[in-house]
């Protein structure tokens, strides 16, 4: 689904990292590499991990109160939240009415969890942003949330030092008319499913219903294959954006991509070229929330400004591929 031009703003950005960080000369000790192998394979220097105070919901609130800090009205403005996770804090409540009751906001609010892998903050900002154009909404917090190292195989050298845990936030309002969304899609393509997965963990494989191997439980990626697919579909996908959006790749001020990658990242830079825009490479992948906290980098470190265009891109596990062209 592709929407055209709406009249919201990313009003204000917030992250939480989690205080204990993991350098990639861990894993070049627990495997017996030489030194800085596994960064200059990976492409990740480092990543953050969450300890056992460090909850879904105590990130997704400490980088919603990091965003409404610097917000006249602080979160007085915001009367729905949207969680985006692909694991839950615990099945029921959603990780949204935890997240709720930790901001002591003593009054309701629309909350409601929503999982789009790595997609998910974009998938959470248009329901958003469709809210408040139709006045459904006066304002969003929009917080993704992941602890991706609880499902990662340590044996596995491959995407074992991709990952990290983090939590970030936007505060999507009315925009005056200097800012806007002007266009958004997501697709999902039903191929290469089992290129990326966690097979057991939800109704099919669990506790009661065991997986034919506790292998099951943790993370497997066919990244080579997952790029094939990028390659082959991702270009054209956000031409189509962009021009839906009215403007050229030239036209946009930063390229803030999920963090897939040392691979994928190069292969967007390439076809960026070295003409291109800025593009933001800066952590291991947090899924859900590797996308605005690429983008609060972005803001925070002035590689865009208040009415500069900015393109958000990113792929997800099913196949699928998001995208969105807004003026800051």
């Amino acid at each position: 689904m592709l929407l055209h031009y709406l009249n919201v703003a990313i009003a204000a950005t917030g992250i939480y990292l989690p205080q204990a960080v993991e350098p990639s000369e861990t894993f070049d000790i627990e495997w017996g590499l030489r030194r800085g192998t596994t960064a200059r394979a990976s492409g990740v220097n480092r990543r953050y991990c969450a300890g056992v105070e460090e909850t879904a919901s105590m990130m997704a609130a400490a980088a919603i109160g990091m965003a409404t800090d610097g917000l006249p009205t602080g979160l007085d403005s915001v009367d729905r939240l949207i969680v985006a996770s692909i694991m839950s804090e615990q099945p029921i409540p959603t990780t949204a009415a935890l997240t709720a009751a930790r901001l002591s906001l003593g009054r309701p609010v629309a909350a409601y969890d929503i999982n789009a892998s790595c997609l998910g903050f974009l998938q959470a900002v248009e329901g958003a942003a469709m809210a408040i154009a139709t006045g459904q909404s006066h304002g969003a917090a929009v917080v993704a949330t992941d602890l991706a190292r609880l499902g990662l195989d340590r044996t596995d050298r491959t995407t074992a030092p991709l990952f990290g845990d983090g939590a970030a936030a936007a505060i999507l309002t009315p925009s005056d008319g200097a800012s806007a969304i002007l266009a958004i899609a997501l697709e999902t393509h039903p191929i290469g499913g089992d290129l990326c997965e966690i097979r057991a963990g939800g109704s099919r494989f669990n506790p009661l219903l065991p997986p034919p191997s506790l292998r099951d439980y943790l993370f497997r990626m066919d990244g080579v294959g997952l790029v094939r697919l990028a390659m082959t579909h991702l270009p054209g996908f956000i031409e189509r954006v962009l021009s839906q959006a009215g403007v050229g790749i030239r036209d946009i001020a930063c390229v803030i991509p999920h963090q897939a990658s040392r691979q994928g990242l190069k292969f967007l830079r390439n076809w960026l070229g070295p003409d291109g825009p800025p593009m933001v490479d800066i952590l291991a992948t947090q899924v859900s929330a590797s996308l605005p906290t690429a983008l609060h980098e972005a803001v925070t470190s002035r590689l865009l400004r208040r009415g500069q265009l900015g393109l958000m891109v990113g792929t997800a596990a099913g196949f699928g591929m998001g995208a969105m062209v807004f003026r800051f």
